[in-house]
């Protein structure tokens, strides 16, 4: 028998009761009363393990040369950056905003025992736990969750782009909503049948909200909430996204599509104050150099394009991107013309309230682990500046313990 729209409702929404619900967090809510919710955080997960050596390059330094015989990026293909450092030419445009002093990249990124597992080691950076359990929550989500950034009917994070949810976006309230296209959002008939499909869409919504009236417990009445909740959400996007612009050149690739997204929706006015995007592909065990060097370029051009469309909505001074991935690659290519899962990496940290430059030290080349390089800065640090700094919320609260703020965000006087 063929399921009617209001039956698939129904089905979706008691799917979505079988989901684990993810507890809270035991810790204190002594809020910080100068929270930031108006203030936006771009997270850009560099998924697969980018090789953070082929991207700010130590071309000067021997051991590098001489570990990497066919993979190495001579200085002619480098925009200068600082002690013996270079950017990959194809991130251009971000080298432009690192010589404005608008991007900050940290060097040596990583975290105590590196996993080399690409499930372990992306859950240990997304929930800021070394130990994460099947329930730990996002560290994002664990932001999102808070009365003053998700109270008042707001939207505070969303997933920008395809792909599997990210444990990053998945808090006590479940997952962040996920939008790939914004006609997604639209009634399965299409947006060229009018306003009459749109009111039979809307209709069938509420049937399914108000399904068996008042009757079934709780756990209807969280079913009918979720409804209302994702019904919400969904016009607060559409209306956001019909405001924005995106007029930048964006790549044809996921990447650009998922950033021109953002861009549409922050210039739309959206009150949210997380967008998660990915970037998948960075997994280069076998002849990197074209496969690197295109990725490398989409990341350049997405980012640069959707900088340019913050500027122009006006928005520069309330958003901040933080790019980073999951590790990096071991120093010596292997001999498939590619790199094996690493440990440390750089990673970058773009905006208006950002202090531009190089921080922290670069990990050395002869003091390896394993073959890896050695992490200097803990990305929990990086973490702890984006929430004592810019959102303004007190990062031992959020992450457990006390970090030690990465200096890249200029703080409010």
């Amino acid at each position: 028998m063929a399921t009617t729209r209001r039956g698939f409702l129904v089905q979706a929404l008691g799917a979505a009761a079988t989901l684990p619900l993810l507890p809270r967090f035991a810790f204190a809510r002594a809020a910080l009363a100068a929270a930031r919710p108006d203030r936006i955080v771009v997270l850009l997960d560099l998924a697969g393990g980018n090789d953070g050596l082929n991207t700010v390059v130590p071309h000067s330094d021997p051991l590098y040369l001489a570990a990497r015989p066919t993979l190495r990026i001579e200085a002619a293909g480098l925009l200068p950056l600082a002690d013996g450092l270079g950017l990959r030419s194809e991130l251009a445009p971000l080298h432009r905003r690192f010589e404005a002093g608008e991007l900050a990249i940290v060097q040596g990124v990583g975290y105590p025992n590196p996993d080399l597992s690409h499930f372990k080691s992306t859950d240990i950076w997304h929930s800021a736990s070394l130990t994460p359990t099947e329930y730990s929550p996002g560290w994002i989500a664990r932001v999102a969750d808070r009365p003053e950034f998700a109270g008042s009917g707001r939207l505070p994070l969303i997933m920008c782009g395809g792909g599997p949810v990210p444990r990053a976006i998945v808090g006590s309230r479940g997952p962040a909503p996920q939008v790939d296209r914004i006609d997604q959002l639209r009634p399965a008939a299409g947006p060229e049948a009018g306003a009459a499909a749109r009111v039979a869409e809307q209709k069938a919504i509420a049937e399914a909200i108000s399904t068996s009236g008042g009757s079934g417990g709780a756990a209807l009445a969280f079913l009918r909430d979720a409804a209302r909740a994702t019904q919400r959400q969904a016009v607060q996007i559409e209306q956001a996204a019909s405001k924005g612009r995106a007029s930048g050149d964006y790549p044809a690739a996921p990447l650009g599509g998922a950033l021109r997204l953002a861009a549409q929706l922050i210039g739309g006015g959206l009150d949210g104050s997380a967008y998660y995007v990915r970037q998948d592909g960075y997994d280069t065990h076998a002849f990197q150099r074209d496969q690197h060097a295109l990725l490398l370029r989409d990341l350049g051009q997405a980012l640069g394009a959707f900088w340019d469309d913050v500027v122009a909505a006006g928005a520069a001074d309330r958003v901040v991107v933080l790019a980073w991935s999951e590790f990096g690659r071991r120093v010596a290519e292997n001999g498939s013309k590619g790199t094996d899962h690493g440990a440390a990496a750089p990673l970058f940290v773009l905006g208006k309230g950002v202090r531009g430059g190089l921080h922290g030290a670069a990990p050395r080349l002869d003091a390896l682990i394993d073959k890896n390089l050695v992490h200097t800065t803990d990305f929990r640090r990086v973490y702890a500046a984006l929430l004592d700094d810019w959102l303004e919320v007190d990062s031992t609260e959020l992450l457990g313990e006390r970090f030690e703020p990465v200096p890249v965000i200029r703080r409010s006087s």
